[in-house]
């Protein structure tokens, strides 16, 4: 995971900014099992770790974020400053590639969020993250794994011949507090024999009250596309049950206009 947005951790969080329903739905997740132990695979800087640690600090569980990119790590360490103590107790920040990842001590629920799992382009990445997820699981410890749905309307115009790269804003936000604005625009190129979409995403970064010309960078990344079959047979390949699989962060059932697939596997008692 080494796009380029990874290393400037202030513009991923921008492209973030105001929403939050996510976190929400996989808190109300989490909550629900009454954890000991949380892990999150691919925690970045700290956007469901920290708000999971408050709820750790109220209700005496642990968080563990696993995240690869150091930049990642360290913007979520400067966000646990201004945290209080209790949550700072409750969160630890860990190097590491959820492929292969071990801890001492088991957790009752690893999770992963905001498509992170879309970074694994092979079967074997795959099929490694699900195992090893499942060997740091306590029995009945859950899984939830939350990605997109294939938007395949999205790579139409990359299917045809010759392929179209069309150009689209997908992101305007600006910072509440200091009123830098991000565009971001993007391109996909799908190849649908690998399941694969070459994304290009172009950023322009605009300071409040400036006239000069907004900062201009480039993050080139490929997301492995998943489908519910194939989502949920990574599960039954690796030994989970299948819980449970939602379409939206309300937690109704996938169904044909779902936008997201949020996926929970559980580690059998025996």
């Amino acid at each position: 995971m080494t796009e380029a947005i990874y290393q400037r951790p202030d513009d991923y969080d921008l492209e973030h900014e105001g929403r939050d329903e996510d976190i929400d739905a996989l808190v109300r997740l989490i909550q629900a099992r009454r954890p000991k132990r949380v892990l999150e695979l691919g925690a970045g800087s700290g956007r469901l770790a920290i708000p999971l640690a408050r709820v750790g600090a109220r209700e005496a569980f642990d968080v563990v974020g696993l995240e690869p990119a150091e930049e990642m790590r360290r913007a979520a360490a400067e966000k646990l400053e201004q945290e209080a103590e209790e949550v700072r107790n409750r969160v630890a920040l860990e190097a590491g590639d959820m492929r292969s990842w071990r801890a001492a001590t088991p957790f009752e629920v690893i999770v992963c969020a905001d498509s992170s799992v879309s970074h694994l382009l092979t079967l074997e990445d795959q099929l490694a993250t699900w195992r090893t997820a499942f060997a740091n699981l306590c029995p009945e410890g859950i899984f939830i794994v939350d990605v997109v749905m294939p938007q395949l309307f999205a790579y139409a115009d990359s299917m045809q011949t010759p392929p179209r790269r069309v150009v689209e804003i997908d992101l305007d936000a600006v910072h509440p507090e200091t009123g830098t604005r991000l565009i971001r625009y993007k391109t996909t190129l799908y190849e649908p024999h690998e399941q694969r979409a070459r994304i290009r995403f172009l950023y322009d970064k605009f300071t409040a009250g400036s006239t000069e010309q907004p900062a201009r960078s480039l993050s080139d990344f490929e997301s492995h596309v998943y489908f519910p079959r194939e989502l949920q047979l990574l599960y039954l390949c690796t030994g989970f049950v299948v819980d449970a699989v939602f379409g939206d962060y309300r937690l109704r059932p996938l169904r044909a206009t779902s936008r997201q697939m949020i996926a929970v596997g559980r580690r059998p008692a025996k």
